[in-house]
């Protein structure tokens, strides 16, 4: 019988992106390391909680992309080395010049982003890794929804706290968000009341 929190979906997955290392094209062009035309060589770091969690070495060819550009991904994993050519592909962007994409080494499709388990980078789908939300319950969601509004209400970092009628409206989202997750949890002991065969029912009374 599961117990208060129970009852999330249970994927094929063997983990969620959030905690996997991942190669982000958009992320790349940014740095400056996808360049059309150039080879570059660079050193990408990871790190976790502000301390070194890995890095790797790219060298990244797109001196002739019109036959196709490649990343070579060499370096020290968590797991041992890594050794690896990720063909990158290119398309026409409707808003002008190019989209780069990675090619997953496993499904072929084109991908911004590669995760990084069992040895290898590639796809998502491929590594069969889902986002965490997707595993959460409805009070799971509604209740990470309560703790994001009040972190935008507090402000964080360089984001700055919200003033005026910005204000007003995420304070009355937060309200929102908080009756929501406040009646899922009454449900949730409602129907763990009747499973059980208990003749007390919760109430919304403290």
């Amino acid at each position: 019988m599961g117990g208060m929190g129970s009852g999330a979906r249970r994927a094929m997955n063997i983990g969620n992106v959030e905690d996997m290392l991942a190669l982000d094209i958009r992320a790349l062009r940014r740095l400056g390391v996808i360049q059309p035309g150039e080879c570059i060589i660079d050193t990408l770091h990871w790190s976790i909680g502000g301390l070194s969690a890995s890095s790797v070495r790219l060298r990244v060819d797109l001196s002739n992309i019109e036959r196709g550009g490649t990343m070579t991904v060499s370096g020290n994993m968590p797991d041992g080395t890594i050794s690896q050519n990720i063909a990158i592909d290119r398309v026409p962007s409707s808003l002008g010049g190019w989209r780069y994409y990675f090619l997953c080494p496993v499904t072929g499709r084109r991908c911004e982003v590669l995760y990084y388990t069992g040895g290898r980078f590639a796809s998502r789908d491929a590594q069969r890794l889902s986002y965490a939300v997707q595993n959460m319950t409805d009070l799971s969601r509604a209740r990470r929804k309560v703790a994001k509004l009040r972190r935008r209400l507090q402000g964080s970092g360089n984001i700055a706290r919200p003033r005026g009628a910005n204000r007003i409206d995420i304070v009355q989202r937060l309200r929102d968000a908080e009756f929501e997750a406040k009646t899922l949890y009454l449900d949730r002991l409602r129907n763990l009341a009747e499973r059980s065969g208990s003749r007390r029912m919760p109430s919304e009374r403290r």
